[in-house]
């Protein structure tokens, strides 16, 4: 479900003036997700693909992208539609997805000019992160499919000691291959706590860029 618009943003669309459209639900579970009230479908009513379209006509000229974020905006029967829409518009389009559904995916693909795809754990793990037992297969299936779209794209992860030690970041670079573009975010406890509750430490940043440097990876988040 659409719920929100953030009109401006410097940081949601590698190098581009964007505005943000946030859809809420997730099949994902992941204990440290810092926005649980879209994962849930809680908080903001929902608003229409036209009432996007209608703001973004009045910011043609003035942003040059619109970034789909969640929340998982592939769940939603209304993304073909609002990405259709955003084109004819005249924007770069932007997605953020978890991977896991790319039939929906190839739907779209033809809409966009930028992926952000996350990549949660080293495989072995994500099962058990995400509280989906056929999590991996599916965003394998989509990593593939990525390398080769065409589409530019980058991946990313949000690092934690508890799920990420420097050996199994390792083998997710190993996988993805030295020439892709992969992010190592920080994790920042929000200030309403993460999903599951818990308090969560991150890796110092000192700590994350020596890791991005031997891995040859950018950071975000510092």
């Amino acid at each position: 479900m659409l719920v929100d618009i953030e009109p401006f943003s410097l940081v949601d669309y590698p190098g581009l003036i964007a505005a943000t459209v946030f859809f809420s639900g997730c099949n994902f579970r992941c204990g440290y997700c810092h926005n649980p009230t879209l994962v849930k479908n809680e908080g903001k009513p929902g608003i229409s693909t036209g009432e996007v379209c209608s703001f973004l006509q009045t910011r043609q000229g003035l942003l040059d992208g619109v970034c789909l974020t969640g929340g998982e905006p592939l769940l939603s029967g209304e993304v073909k539609t609002l990405a259709k829409g955003i084109k004819e518009l005249g924007f770069k389009l932007k997605l953020d997805t978890n991977g896991s559904n790319l039939e929906k995916l190839k739907e779209i693909a033809p809409f966009l000019d930028y992926i952000a795809l996350d990549i949660k754990a080293a495989p072995e793990k994500y099962a058990q992160l995400t509280n989906c037992p056929e999590a991996w297969t599916k965003v394998g299936r989509t990593v593939n499919w990525l390398r080769t779209s065409g589409i530019q794209h980058e991946f990313r992860t949000t690092v934690l000691p508890v799920w990420h030690s420097p050996e199994e970041l390792r083998l997710i670079r190993e996988y993805l291959g030295a020439g892709e573009k992969w992010i190592l975010q920080q994790f920042r406890e929000p200030p309403g706590g993460v999903l599951d509750g818990k308090t969560y430490e991150g890796f110092s940043d000192g700590e994350l860029r020596e890791m991005a440097r031997k891995l040859g990876c950018e950071t975000r988040g510092l």
